[in-house]
């Protein structure tokens, strides 16, 4: 699907072109990975302007825009503005600073920048539904992802540090075919994993741990998402029993996924069984979040998201418990929503494992 073309026919008509400088929104239109560039788009054209270090890679890789040389990039956008005859271009409220929004008003000043959402939202609502050819390159990255964990169980021994593993996990999903690394892998032993986002440190693991890993492979610039706790040698009856909870509140949750459901009625599920059973405080963070060029998007599980769920979102469903100072549990699937209920992409074993 042609992105750019996708967006011109749903621009409005108090929207006459919109300014996209933030490097995850310029690859989604573009396709092209870069640490800079300027994308314009109005109603019948687009432009990208970037710089002589990836000038010869955009001039190959951007096929659904013009491409050229960035040399005086504000000069250039006015005359590409003023040559159309428009007035005014938008940014994208979420991906701008402050700082770059004061630039464009003083630089640009016989155009009018508008700063409303409303640019912003259209591209959001875009980027939550996925089209066929993102779900294939989703689920090929988390078809690595359960590779790289088969092999982990393999891995870990006791006395190991949780950053060996981190690094290990890193490398096998390079090894696969993961492209790159979005976000920081967790990787949490024993009391860290009591830590929601507790990521790797030096700390050995030790029998009876638990050991949470959350992490994900990239493939055409899409993520995975999958967390998984296992255990090191004998664990106690607490932490059984707290595996089973969060893995019963997960089912729970995945078999209410379908279309036309309020995200926080999903949510609500999965942390009512949870409270009910007495883990009121151990449970604060959202059931999940949408998956997509960036690891964390729109809708989201949670308390207050009241967003219908679409065929087309992928996102997440990971409940937890978390016993301050002493072990915590999380599972996460990553799933997309269907016309009926839910394709979960994720294939590896929530039986608790015991290493």
């Amino acid at each position: 699907m042609d992105k750019i073309k996708t967006l011109q026919a749903q621009m409005p008509e108090n929207i006459e072109a919109i300014i996209i400088e933030d490097n995850i929104n310029r690859f989604y239109f573009s396709g092209m990975k870069s640490s800079a560039g300027t994308l314009l788009i109005s109603k019948t054209d687009a432009v990208l302007f970037i710089d002589f270090r990836y000038i010869e890679d955009a001039e190959k890789k951007v096929l659904n825009c013009k491409v050229l040389e960035e040399t005086d990039l504000y000069f250039q956008i006015e005359q590409w503005i003023k040559s159309r005859q428009l007035n005014k271009i938008s940014v994208l409220s979420s991906y701008i600073t402050v700082k770059k929004l004061k630039s464009l008003k003083n630089k640009l000043n016989s155009i009018e920048i508008d700063d409303s959402e409303e640019a912003d939202k259209i591209i959001k609502k875009m980027r939550k539904k996925k089209d066929e050819e993102e779900i294939a390159f989703h689920r090929e990255a988390q078809r690595i992802t359960d590779q790289v964990y088969s092999h982990i169980c393999n891995f870990i021994r006791p006395g190991m540090t949780e950053l060996e593993v981190s690094q290990e996990i890193g490398v096998t999903l390079t090894r696969l075919g993961s492209e790159d690394r979005n976000f920081n892998f967790i990787v949490a032993s024993g009391k860290n994993s009591s830590l929601p986002h507790g990521f790797a440190t030096n700390k050995k693991i030790e029998y009876g741990d638990f050991v949470t890993m959350d992490f994900g492979a990239v493939c055409g610039g899409r993520l995975a998402d999958m967390t998984r706790t296992v255990g090191i040698g004998k664990i106690n009856e607490e932490q059984k029993k707290i595996y089973e909870i969060v893995k019963e509140a997960q089912k729970r949750a995945l078999d209410a996924i379908r279309p036309g459901i309020v995200c926080s009625d999903i949510d609500k599920i999965a942390r009512e069984y949870i409270y009910g059973l007495g883990y009121k405080n151990c449970f604060s963070h959202g059931l999940g979040h949408s998956v997509g060029i960036e690891v964390h998007e729109d809708p989201r599980f949670n308390t207050v998201c009241r967003e219908i769920l679409e065929p087309g979102i992928i996102i997440t469903v990971e409940p937890g418990i978390y016993i301050k100072g002493k072990y915590g549990v999380r599972i996460e699937d990553m799933v997309l929503v269907t016309q009926d209920g839910i394709d979960d992409f994720t294939k590896s074993n929530k039986e608790l494992i015991i290493l």
